[in-house]
């Protein structure tokens, strides 16, 4: 026997839907770990989570304005080494007290380092 799809007039139930994911729509998938150490206007907070485009602080930025350019420091807590940036506050959640900003520059070994992360939890 063969069955073969009969098109319809388009009023039958899909079997798949499509749900809007906001995940979907970064460019870059967010991680939780590692955990940096991040200064940033020199304020020391904790990634909570992070991004090859940016990363989302334990702490709220006081004194800077969400779209305020800012310039920091990260580096892995058993790092010697810190590694520069610069970007800007996207966004401030006084509910849970974070801060997320975005990279604008940086330093292209902290870039690697990043990468490396990645590429560790991928394994």
């Amino acid at each position: 026997m063969d069955f073969r799809a009969i098109p319809g007039d388009g009023r039958a139930m899909r079997s798949t839907f499509s749900k809007l994911d906001r995940a979907e729509l970064r460019r870059d998938c967010r991680r939780v770990i590692p955990i940096f150490d991040v200064i940033v206007e020199c304020e020391l907070f904790r990634s909570i989570d992070w991004s090859m485009g940016g990363v989302q602080l334990d702490g709220v930025c006081e004194g800077v304005r969400v779209g305020s350019a800012v310039d920091g420091w990260i580096a892995l807590p058993d790092m010697r080494k810190a590694f520069a940036f610069s970007g800007r506050i996207v966004r401030t959640d006084p509910d849970t007290g974070n801060t997320v900003l975005r990279f604008d520059e940086v330093e292209a070994e902290m870039a690697e380092v990043l990468d490396r992360a990645v590429a560790a939890r991928l394994h």
